[in-house]
């Protein structure tokens, strides 16, 4: 947008100087064009102030509704705007378009110019409300103008009507700016519309395949879109490429993995990050891998990392959960060892299940007396309670 603008500061006081030359309706006298040359000199050495005090005098010095009136309260407005005080400018340009004395030409150009001022002030409602009548004589905007446009309706909110503008800047530019793309990807967010933004996603990695902002909000809309294979093939391929490094992402694309049910591939990933540690060794971290080796279906591994995650948890709920897949593997001392060390430890949501499956270890192994001190702990439970003594009666009449 303010390259614009600066087209704009550039121009405007020629268009004010040869104006003579170039309409022969819309000229200035020798004495107002000798001064507003050096108007221009001064401008052009920055002496903003010096000329801003000669062009002001000015205005008290010629005719009022007059084509010098405009010539000089343009050349002002130029001056305002150079610096910074676009507000102004504005407001300059305007009193400048309200005495209706320029040439078609030269109107249609300080609309547009007023258009971009309002832009620069951020009075984005007076940008579109003075742009509309330039674009139904100026149909054809080139690149730089419909951005303008799209970003005035965006900051507006109007969504839908920005984002034929912003596509056709991107369209009529030979080398689009990455924010035009950004703005187009933002539209179809507001509206959205996840499948375009994902094409238009693809687009940008094609242009900018190292931007890691990019993949990972291509992975998202697909997960949007509910193309979660797409998605963690995203992800990876990220990976791959050295762009997610921290553990969160790590993590995330394990649990992805586990998702779309590629619980293998996560546990592969995890496995490598806590080896070389790009994922920290704790108890959490560890768990997520036991779960990630169990959906695979790799018991060994998935032990021996509910192993690792129970000895680095306070609490003894891995321990019991340890327990529970000996006890599915018929491994009974292993079972029982995994047990007491849960209740030794303490913290567990449900105790009574570890005593309960403790007895049952222990009558596997034979060991019936450990096998009634267990279920007689695990009948003190509400929820264990019923199936305790049904064991220790089965318990009973076995011995009698």
């Amino acid at each position: 947008m303010m390259r614009v603008i600066l087209f704009f500061l550039c121009c405007v006081i020629s268009l004010s100087l040869l104006a003579a030359d170039q309409e022969k309706s819309a000229t200035v006298s020798p004495w107002l064009y000798k001064k507003l040359t050096k108007a221009e000199k001064l401008i052009e050495q920055k002496s903003y102030s010096s000329a801003q005090r000669d062009l002001q005098k000015l205005l008290g010095e010629v005719d009022q509704g007059s084509y010098e009136q405009a010539a000089v309260l343009r050349s002002l407005s130029s001056v305002h705007a150079l610096q910074g005080q676009y507000g102004k400018a504005a407001q300059l340009l305007k009193q400048c378009l309200a005495l209706q004395v320029l040439p078609e030409q030269q109107e249609q150009q300080a609309i547009l110019n007023l258009g971009q001022l309002y832009m620069a002030s951020e009075q984005y409602a007076l940008a579109v409300k003075t742009l509309q009548p330039w674009l139904a004589k100026n149909p054809k905007p080139d690149a730089e103008l419909s951005a303008l446009l799209a970003n005035a309706y965006a900051q507006l909110k109007q969504y839908r009507q920005a984002l034929p503008h912003i596509k056709r800047a991107i369209a009529a530019s030979n080398k689009p700016s990455e924010s035009w793309y950004q703005l187009n990807l933002a539209l179809y967010y507001e509206l959205n519309d996840y499948a375009s933004a994902a094409t238009l996603l693809n687009r940008l990695l094609n242009r900018y395949p190292q931007k890691k902002e990019y993949w990972e909000q291509l992975s998202s809309v697909y997960q949007q879109l509910k193309q979660y294979q797409k998605a963690v093939s995203i992800q990876h391929l990220a990976y791959e490429k050295g762009l997610l490094n921290s553990e969160k992402e790590i993590l995330a694309l394990t649990n992805l993995f586990l998702y779309v049910g590629s619980p293998y591939k996560g546990a592969k990933l995890l496995s490598e990050t806590i080896a070389n540690k790009r994922v920290r060794s704790n108890s959490r971290n560890w768990e997520t891998l036991a779960n990630a080796w169990l959906q695979a279906k790799e018991f060994d591994k998935a032990i021996s990392a509910l192993e690792t995650a129970s000895k680095l948890n306070e609490k003894g709920s891995l321990y019991q959960q340890l327990g529970q897949i000996y006890v599915e593997q018929e491994q009974w001392q292993k079972a029982i060892d995994a047990f007491n060390k849960a209740v030794n430890k303490g913290g567990l949501k449900h105790p009574g299940t570890a005593y309960l499956l403790m007895g049952m270890s222990y009558y596997e192994l034979g060991n019936v007396k450990q096998a009634r001190s267990a279920f007689n702990k695990a009948k003190a439970y509400k929820k264990q309670k019923k199936s305790a003594l049904q064991w220790l009666d089965y318990i009973s009449n076995q011995d009698s």
